[in-house]
């Protein structure tokens, strides 16, 4: 059930019910040269529409920009904005949604940039809870990985499951990077292209649609109980 959809009067209804808001945040970041550049939005759309028909909470309209890696700055269409710029204009369409009497907020997010995170979480940690998607116990689903990794195994298998006709699997390489070699661009340090990268990182061609629906389920659980617990 999306905001947007229904009248003012509606909404007002629906915060006399239940005051809860799910809150969409995607990016516009190069995922690879298999997957879209809105695959982070793309994922995100898709969970807080089966939570809102799980729970009957409305979801508002996704914000599609969020906080990219500096080396990415390169790879043509990729769209960042900054913590600050993110946290503040977050901070600005929550406070109009206070004040008409919405107390919860559910901010989900599918990209684990650290800065991002931390612009999420900064918004008002009264009112707003924030997920990250990746965020659960993948053990044992993964052969290559052990977690989530940049258009790597996971998140290309999560893709093939949800949209199989965005995968450009013929495309799919196969990169990695030592995590002290990494951290540097990781924690925003270095701005110039990882030599070599094309743009994914981890092992996508060990991704298939199998491992993307035991992935999704897992995560649709886990953001599930998530909300349930917060709500209250």
């Amino acid at each position: 059930m999306k905001l947007e959809d229904l009248t003012w009067e509606e909404v007002h209804d629906y915060i006399g019910r239940r005051p809860g808001l799910i809150l969409p945040v995607g990016t516009c970041e190069q995922h690879g040269p298999h997957l879209p550049l809105n695959t982070d939005t793309l994922i995100v759309e898709r969970l807080a529409s089966d939570l809102s028909a799980e729970t009957g909470m409305l979801v508002a309209p996704t914000l599609c920009y969020g906080v990219n890696l500096p080396c990415d700055r390169g790879y043509a269409g990729t769209c960042s904005t900054t913590r600050e710029l993110l946290q503040a204009f977050l901070a600005s369409v929550l406070e109009w949604w206070v004040g008409q009497g919405f107390q919860r907020f559910f901010l989900l997010t599918a990209h684990g940039d650290a800065h991002h995170i931390e612009a999420l979480r900064a918004v008002d940690p009264l009112t707003a809870h924030v997920l990250e998607l990746y965020d659960f116990d993948m053990s044992g689903m993964l052969e290559q990985q052990t977690s989530a990794r940049h258009a790597g195994e996971a998140e290309t298998s999560v893709m093939m499951y949800l949209y199989p006709d965005r995968v450009l699997a013929g495309l799919r390489q196969d990169f990695d990077v030592p995590l002290e070699e990494f951290r540097p661009y990781l924690l925003h340090e270095k701005a110039e292209a990882i030599p070599g990268s094309p743009g994914s990182l981890g092992y996508p061609t060990r991704a298939n649609a199998r491992k993307g629906r035991e992935l999704y389920a897992r995560m649709k659980a886990h953001a599930l109980e998530w909300l349930r617990a917060n709500e209250l």
